[in-house]
């Protein structure tokens, strides 16, 4: 069954992120796909992607971080769980990172 883990066992919370900031999630989803929010001074990051393809990240507040976070990876996990065609797969990302600016 597919579905997501931590990211090395929970080896990288805490530790330093993409965007400089400390890893509050870091999640993996089937060796295909990443997901990670980090804290940084003034704004949360959020950093997902799909391994070969995509890559995104996001800046949030703290009042929607989280939720922003939980949005992204149900998301991910639904077009990780789908059977797609190229074409399909491009009209995802480009809509995944339009919506989540």
């Amino acid at each position: 069954m597919k579905k997501w883990i931590s990211y090395k066992a929970g080896s990288s919370i805490g530790g330093l992120g993409s965007e400089n900031g400390t890893i509050l999630y870091d999640e993996e989803f089937d060796g295909g796909c990443r997901i990670t929010m980090e804290k940084c001074p003034r704004y949360y990051a959020i950093t997902c992607g799909v391994y070969g393809s995509m890559v995104h990240t996001v800046f949030r507040g703290a009042d929607d971080a989280k939720d922003t976070y939980d949005a992204m990876k149900l998301e991910l996990g639904k077009f990780m769980t789908s059977a797609t065609n190229e074409n399909e797969e491009a009209e995802f990302y480009e809509y995944f990172c339009d919506k989540y600016v």
